[in-house]
């Protein structure tokens, strides 16, 4: 079978490349088309995934329509020249499009409650919808649950192998050195608009006061840091966070997906946005994240809360037990999808008269 898959947020590009590789090593032919959004480009040159590129909208009505009206048409394409048997995204409207018009079987993915008329309306063209049992909207009535986040299908411990030595010698750092990773966003995102992040002066106090107590590095999209913070920002191969994540002792920032894949690796994460996704909730109810809104008070308490967390020599390793709780609830996603794909139509067949088939996925 010829499958295609499509990303957009780097984030995607970690979600499917396990997907793809097991796809593959069951003798499957994967094809990839991608828009090139912050370091997205980067990660699927370092994977060696070769990919068609789809174009990104700037923020005008007109320009959304048009790039709409291109990606279905690339993508349409694309399904035709490779002889696609199968569509697998997040919901992209061009790609959504070009595999309804070429009628090709199509699977969907969103954790982005904030996207809920979009994703409603684009999702109607697709066979299936995917959404975390902890997504708290019901989009349409056949909707398919399964038990794990986005997070879980790249950091999943079947996957994801800690490398403690490496990250002290990426940061150079003595090992056991306490550090702490900050993450700023640019709010560009269609989910972000209307939405505003830390303040530049609760940016600066943050970072100053948890400098007390650990090493900091941030990591920040386009030109979200301040000038004043430059000497923090960090500086190792962009691939390589998730093993700086897995050691540190916090994480603090605005990002949802570097949030959670910070909770789901045992690391304590302060999540500061207004809005509130049902995973980092969920997080939050296992003791692995704590959410805090963007006005004046919220902000200042979300620091307080970083300054207790490093205080506390406990927080980390207590942390890393609570994981453990998540990780027997939750299901390996990877695996779970790559079954969902190779079994289709019957897959969702099983999905729909009994859930719990996906715990034979652990």
């Amino acid at each position: 079978m010829k499958i295609l898959f499509s990303t957009g947020h780097p984030a995607q590009v970690h979600n499917f490349k396990i997907v793809k590789n097991i796809l593959e090593s069951h003798g499957h032919k994967v094809v990839w088309a991608a828009s090139k959004k912050d370091i997205s480009d980067y990660l699927l040159k370092k994977y060696n995934i070769k990919y068609t590129e789809l174009k990104r909208p700037s923020k005008s009505f007109l320009s959304k329509i048009y790039v709409l009206i291109v990606n279905t048409w690339i993508t349409f394409n694309l399904i035709r020249k490779e002889r696609v048997d199968f569509v697998v995204s997040r919901i992209n409207p061009g790609v959504v499009l070009a595999a309804w018009l070429s009628g090709k079987q199509q699977i969907v993915l969103t954790d982005t409650e904030a996207a809920g008329f979009y994703d409603a309306f684009f999702s109607k063209f697709t066979n299936s919808l995917l959404t975390a049992s902890s997504f708290e909207k019901q989009i349409r009535n056949n909707q398919i649950r399964y038990k794990a986040n986005i997070e879980l299908f790249y950091l999943h411990p079947n996957y994801f192998k800690p490398m403690p030595d490496d990250a002290y010698k990426l940061l150079k750092l003595e090992k056991g050195t306490p550090y702490v990773i900050v993450r700023f966003v640019s709010w560009q995102a269609f989910h972000d608009k209307g939405h505003e992040g830390i303040s530049l002066e609760n940016r600066l106090i943050a970072v100053q006061k948890m400098a007390k107590y650990a090493k900091v590095y941030i990591t920040a999209e386009g030109n979200s840091l301040p000038v004043e913070l430059e000497k923090y920002r960090i500086k190792i191969p962009l691939e390589k966070i998730h093993i700086v994540l897995n050691e540190a002792v916090l994480f603090f920032g605005e990002g949802a997906s570097m949030a959670s894949e910070s909770a789901i690796l045992g690391t304590p994460a302060i999540y500061v946005n207004d809005l509130w996704a049902g995973y980092t909730n969920e997080e939050e109810k296992y003791g692995l994240l704590y959410s805090f809104k963007t006005d004046a008070d919220s902000q200042k308490a979300a620091i307080l809360k970083a300054i207790e967390l490093l205080k506390d020599k406990k927080s980390k390793s207590q942390t890393v037990e609570k994981r453990k709780k998540f990780l027997q609830d939750h299901i390996d996603p990877a695996t779970f999808l790559v079954w969902f794909i190779e079994n289709y139509p019957e897959s969702k067949k099983i999905m729909k008269e009994n859930p719990d088939y996906q715990y034979n996925f652990k």
